[in-house]
């Protein structure tokens, strides 16, 4: 087992802007996951989500999906809750189709909620989302992306208590993120390692099939601002991440989120291999 890097989203470098287009794209570059962007609606058929597992396949191209960005699971507004359910259960479907694994979302925004007040309204609407896909036997994970901004719900404790609750649900770690929120200070391969070590501890297996996001990250006190290529301000480091994953025999994912895409999912990979091959 070894780590797979891919974009999120079609590869700039890609000459067709389908889906299935970004998939060849990327097996020629030799980037072996890519992450759907249903971030700002999900706009795909059914039967065009059906003729992107074969070439997938085929290909060796590992899928994943992100589900739209304007979801919150911890609304009290019971119309946006019910539509958020929804938009997850729909982005999970199609995701299914595609033969894709995870589908990753924001959980949503603690408003006037107390902390465990938002983790509460979103279990119980990711206990409705588990519900309705078993229902239409729809195996996939539900990927609990951590967190930006101090205003949302989603940090890594909260993901991580998530996924030992609910079957289907497991973290979807945004570096960037935990650094630009507040939660981690992400500085060295130490740093690397005590994240991965928790995740060992509370999730098990879970480090064998890790799905995670990677770029460098602008930020202020309220946390993330913009995406960064890797090597701009190096926050957080992508060396030592690379170093992390070649030497402690983790596997899963790496979904490069940087406006270079992949371009960055190269980089990453090479100073991984590089490192794996040092070994």
């Amino acid at each position: 087992m070894a780590v797979r890097f891919g974009p999120a989203g079609v590869p700039i470098q890609c000459k067709e802007s389908s889906s299935i287009g970004g998939v060849r794209c990327c097996a020629e570059l030799g980037l072996k996951a890519m992450e759907i962007e249903f971030s700002h609606g999900v706009r795909m058929s059914e039967d065009y989500a059906k003729e992107i597992k074969p070439v997938a396949e085929e290909l060796d191209v590992s899928l994943s999906s992100h589900a739209p960005y304007y979801v919150n699971l911890c609304s009290a507004e019971k119309s946006t809750a019910k539509s958020s359910v929804k938009r997850i259960v729909h982005s999970a479907k199609l995701t299914s189709l595609t033969g894709g694994n995870i589908t990753v979302f924001h959980p949503g925004y603690y408003q006037k909620h107390t902390p465990e007040e938002a983790y509460q309204a979103a279990k119980k609407a990711l206990v409705e989302i588990q519900e309705e896909l078993r229902e239409n036997k729809i195996g996939i994970r539900l990927g609990a992306e951590t967190v930006g901004k101090k205003s949302a719900f989603g940090g890594l404790e909260e993901n991580i208590r998530l996924a030992q609750e609910l079957e289907m649900v497991e973290p979807c770690i945004d570096f960037a993120h935990l650094l630009a929120r507040g939660d981690f200070n992400i500085k060295t391969e130490n740093d690397y390692r005590m994240i991965f070590g928790m995740l060992e501890k509370e999730l098990g297996d879970y480090v064998q099939r890790f799905h995670c996001h990677f770029s460098e990250i602008e930020y202020s006190e309220k946390g993330e601002r913009n995406h960064l290529p890797l090597g701009t301000r190096h926050e957080p480091p992508f060396k030592p991440f690379a170093k992390v994953l070649a030497e402690n025999g983790y596997s899963g994912t790496v979904i490069i989120e940087s406006p270079r895409l992949d371009f960055d999912a190269l980089l990453l990979k090479s100073e991984y291999e590089k490192i794996k091959g040092e070994n």
